[in-house]
């Protein structure tokens, strides 16, 4: 019968400068590899980093501490415990503090009449700064606490040494035991304790005494795997035992301990204690079953000439010579039939290109490339050194041999492993131009992803098939389901454009949009493979997608998606803090991608979408709406005693709540009938799931709600759905904020909604129309996360006098709120937006830096800044920029520039008092606000060349009526006085719009000026 495995390892530092990450160590993961419960000691680790816990694991972590006193050197403890994921409801967290965790063990999974509740501890050495006086006594009280709800088990390293003084009392014969008030425990009969460790000191005499109170005995050197009491601890200047598990479980459950022999990674050897299992029970524990993913192909960049030269095979032309002239039925078998010869076909070609697959064997444990053969010689003579001391511990001769060797072996690891950066270094600096420097970049700081913390496929199918199931409809939706109903007779067989065959063009266009590098679904087919096909295949794909759009059929196979669960924050063991990615068919994405086109070009010709939705549309952008709303808040805001109410609104799980039903009806009723109609309801009416789990996978389930994940067509799909409630609020009476003659009630981007009215109760019908629109459409609200902003001049405290209600639920209000990646405040300033984005982008570089923890050249750290901190410092720059326009003499003390020059300094290792204009001309370095101007004149000619219907088009014209207080106005002015800036005023076709690079050019000659006179 297996053993119930606890280890308990003091590893000194999860992460070592010869080692890296100890956790990622082949020989760590060997020994720990068969444990089901691993506590690591000693981690010095903050939770501020992965630790790569292993497959299968639940992880639990204490951090690290360090006392205000202690000024130098590591922080102390730390402490890391994983447990198999299957245990989940087994192990129950007790209580956690800083020095050690207490939990408990069902009694279910191990052979004993009693619940065993485990102690991990690690006490410091009494001379440490941190160590605790009163550890032992506090350690008492909690384990006669436990001792009367069942059995103890404490494991750790505790700093005590023994030596060979009895852990136990004989209370035979002791005429005053039992007596009143007195409490007895007696203990089963024990082997002697041996111990190699003959010294004690302080705390070995406290826990001594700790045993005699309580009734514990210590297992070290008692029992089989190490009756002869081996050392845990070796140095170069002795050994000692100060790792131990103590309990009162009766030996009986206990069926061996064990002392490790030393690794290299630390000079604590691992002990590990095995407690009989209950067999049935464990095997009851285990999770549902899963199965393996299909084959997957991998494509690498000298795929290519093979792939392509597997065309000219003669099989291969046959299938698809014999594919373009087979007639197929028109109907679902018929389309599942010729889907299957076009996989088949792909499937051929993979295998004559030699295209390798992914296999489902247990990932082998690789050492490093820089790993070479002098690092595993003297591994090898390490690890014999290690035997010889295990068997032979007390030979001095032996030990200091161990110790030298492993310094050596340190030593040879550190060499080898910068040798081996030096020269990625190298390589990642001569490809700064080339398509290779982010495959070269990635590979730096290569790290194994952290596997799934929730292992269970019944908790991922029971989440993932609640959140997609059917529900219960009210009476407004089974009026909708009638009203589909009708619908659908009456025009779904109407000819529609959107029906028209699809052409070569189109197919072309679709297939060159193809991104390299991307997941497969489950017909295994790369878009690698779709893209450099030859000619006679591609038009052997445009058969099958033009039989599909002629059936009305969506194939079988496409319908099904692998979703992966992304973790985001909070509990990682809580399936409500994933999201969910499906990974659907290639293949099925570029038939979709052409239907996507289509749909968008007959939605914009009959003006179909609200201009208030502007998400995921072409032309439009995120910064378009933040333009509208600052334009719309000044507006008011100039106005005396102006006041805008607005109310930022947060889904819960939009994209997955869409009620299939209610979404066909909004295709009809938005004229998209047809066959183009029939493939999308195929789509959704057949869909189905299945949780990937590393390789992986749960049974396939029915997608009963919500839109694809991942497909070409679910924004526009859900634009279409949520376009309804922008109708009902354009038509109510309610006011909106005034926009150049348009009334604005509201502004959405997919599902991010902000609601706006110049008055309170404006906002509050808003909310009304905006609750009865949810309970008729199955959609839920967050009411936590949806936020009352109203907008003044004055900073103040928002005006919570006038509540506003969701329903029955009280709204909170704010003073600022991130909308579309922008923090909006509620005076209308941007200086709280601007520090965020200074503070993520340092955030960004001090992350790099910690992550790396190398000597970067600089020319890499620039063109880091430039693809990397850059994006995240000038987001939404060409709005809150040109505010910058009016301090341009003070360029150099903004927000933005002081970061930038704090990045030059720090690449450069200079001081904080070295002149800013030094550190740019020495980097070649040109100022933001540069490229912040640039960034908005192309955002103005956005704005000038965009339909003059939307709302980004019409807040450019209001701006335009006061160009005085308009900065981006101004800013256009200022570069091109000719530019015609005033409404109702046209561009000349003969004037040509503003060049955003000669203006750039131009600031830069005028800086160089500038600072050569400095």
């Amino acid at each position: 019968m297996k053993s119930f495995q606890i280890t308990c390892w003091n590893i000194q530092g999860l992460r070592s400068s010869a080692f890296g990450l100890k956790s990622q160590n082949p020989d760590f993961i060997r020994e720990v590899k068969d444990s089901d419960i691993t506590v690591l000691q000693e981690t010095w680790y903050r939770g501020d980093s992965s630790t790569c816990c292993p497959y299968g694991f639940v992880e639990i972590i204490i951090p690290s501490i360090k006392l205000q006193t202690v000024t130098q050197g590591r922080d102390s403890g730390g402490m890391i415990i994983w447990y198999r994921s299957q245990l989940t409801h087994s192990i129950e967290i007790i209580k956690k503090v800083e020095s050690h965790i207490w939990l408990k063990i069902s009694k279910e999974i191990i052979c004993a009449d009693q619940h065993v509740y485990l102690c991990a501890i690690y006490i410091p050495p009494s001379e440490s700064p941190y160590y605790n006086e009163d550890i032992f006594s506090t350690l008492e009280g909690e384990i006669n606490q436990f001792k009367t709800l069942g059995n103890v088990l404490i494991c750790g390293d505790l700093n005590a040494r023994t030596g060979e003084k009895a852990d136990t009392i004989n209370i035979q014969g002791d005429q005053h035991s039992g007596l009143p008030g007195e409490t007895c425990f007696p203990l089963p009969e024990l082997p002697p304790r041996h111990n190699f460790d003959k010294i004690t000191n302080t705390s070995g005499t406290q826990l001594l005494q700790l045993c005699h109170t309580l009734g514990l005995y210590i297992v070290n050197g008692r029992l089989r795997g190490d009756s002869l009491g081996r050392y845990t601890f070796s140095s170069a200047l002795g050994s000692s035992t100060v790792d131990y598990a103590i309990t009162d479980l009766d030996p009986m459950s206990l069926r061996a301990f064990t002392v490790n022999p030393l690794t290299p990674l630390s000079d604590h050897s691992k002990i590990t204690v095995y407690l009989k299992r209950e067999h049935n029970n464990y095997e009851a524990s285990k999770p549902s079953e899963l199965y393996n993913t299909t084959h997957s192909y991998r494509w690498k960049s000298d795929n290519m000439e093979s792939y392509q030269k597997a065309f000219e095979n003669s099989k291969i032309q046959y299938s698809i010579d014999l594919f373009l002239s087979e007639i197929f039925p028109h109907n679902n078998d018929g389309v599942n039939t010729a889907v299957g010869k076009i996989n088949a076909i792909f499937d051929k070609l993979a295998k004559l290109s030699n295209l390798k697959t992914s296999n489902h064997k247990p990932k082998q444990t690789h050492n490093n490339k820089w790993f070479d053969s002098d690092c595993k010689n003297i591994r090898k003579t390490l690890r014999k050194l290690s035997n010889e001391k295990h068997r032979d511990p007390n030979n001095q001769n032996i030990r200091l041999r161990y110790h030298d060797t492993l310094k050596q072996y340190k030593h040879t690891l550190r060499a080898k492993k910068d040798q081996h950066t030096r020269t990625q270094l190298s390589e990642i600096e001569e490809s700064l131009e080339s398509n290779q420097f982010w495959q070269k970049w990635n590979t730096l700081n290569k790290t194994q992803q952290d596997q799934l913390a929730i292992q269970n496929g019944s908790i991922w199918m029971n989440y993932f098939t609640e959140l997609y199931s059917n529900f219960a409809k009210n009476s407004d939706q089974n009026k909708t389901h009638a009203k589909w109903k009708t619908l659908e007779l009456a025009i779904k067989d109407n000819q529609n454009p959107l029906d028209a065959s699809i052409t070569e063009q189109e197919l072309t266009e679709s297939i060159q949009s193809l991104k390299a590098k991307k997941a497969c679904g489950v017909d295994s087919i790369l878009n690698e493979m779709i893209k450099y096909s030859d000619h006679k295949l591609k038009l052997a794909i445009l058969k099958l997608f033009n039989i599909i759009l002629a059936v009305g059929t969506f194939p079988d196979i496409w319908n099904k998606g692998l979703i992966t669960p992304l973790y985001k924050n909070g509990d990682k063991y809580d399936p409500n803090n994933y999201r969910g990615i499906c990974v659907n068919s290639n293949l099925g994405k570029t038939f979709c991608n052409i239907i996507n086109k289509r749909l968008i070009s007959f939605i914009n010709d009959q003006n179909v979408l609200n201009n208030c939705q502007i998400g995921f549309l072409p032309n439009f952008r995120t910064t378009d709406h933040i333009y509208t709303l600052h334009t719309l808040i000044e507006q008011e805001l100039d106005k005396k005693k102006g006041k805008a109410y607005a109310c930022f609104v947060d889904f819960t799980k939009a994209f997955d709540s869409i009620w299939h039903e209610g979404l066909f009806y909004r295709l009809l009723n938005s004229g998209i009938g047809g066959k183009t109609y029939d493939v999308i309801k195929s789509m959704y009416t057949n869909s189905k799931c299945a949780v990937k789990i590393g390789d992986k996978q749960t049974a396939f389930f029915p997608q009963g709600r919500g839109v694809r994940q991942g497909c070409n067509l679910s924004p526009i799909l859900f634009n279409l759905y949520i376009n309804e409630f922008a109708c009902q609020l354009d038509q109510s009476t309610s006011p909106g904020l005034n926009l150049n003659g348009t009334e604005v009630k509201g502004l959405l981007y997919a599902d991010d909604l902000v609601l706006l009215s110049p008055t309170k109760e404006g906002l509050q019908q808003h909310l009304n129309l905006l609750h009865t629109f949810c309970q008729s459409w199955a959609l839920t609200v967050n009411p936590k996360k949806t936020k009352i902003m109203i907008f003044q001049k004055q900073s103040r405290s928002q005006d919570n006098t006038h509540n506003f209600y969701l329903d029955t639920t009280k709204l909170q209000h704010t003073k600022n709120h991130t909308y579309l990646g922008l923090n909006i405040s509620s005076t209308g300033s941007f200086n709280l937006a601007v520090k965020d984005l200074r503070d993520k982008a340092r955030r960004a570089f001090y992350a790099i830096r910690r992550n790396i923890k190398l000597d970067i050249p600089i020319k890499i750290w620039l063109k880091i800044f430039q693809f990397v901190l850059e994006p995240i410092i000038l987001y939404g720059s060409e709005i809150w920029g040109p505010k910058l326009n009016h301090e341009f003499d003070k360029w150099d003390k903004t927000i933005i520039e002081s970061f930038h020059t704090e990045f030059c300094k720090n690449i450069m290792h200079v001081q904080r008092k070295t002149p800013n204009n030094a550190c740019r001309a020495e980097l070649g370095q040109f100022p933001l606000i540069l490229k912040i101007q640039k960034r908005a004149i192309k955002f103005y000619n956005h704005l000038k060349s965009s339909d003059p219907h939307t709302y980004h088009h019409k807040a450019l014209t209001c701006q335009e009526l006061k160009p005085e207080k308009s900065p981006l106005s101004q800013l256009v002015l200022r570069f091109c006085p000719d530019n015609p800036t005033r409404p109702g005023q046209p561009r000349d076709h003969n004037t040509k719009p503003i060049r955003p690079n000669q203006i750039i050019n131009h600031k830069r000659n005028l800086h160089r000026i500038l600072e050569g006179n400095n």
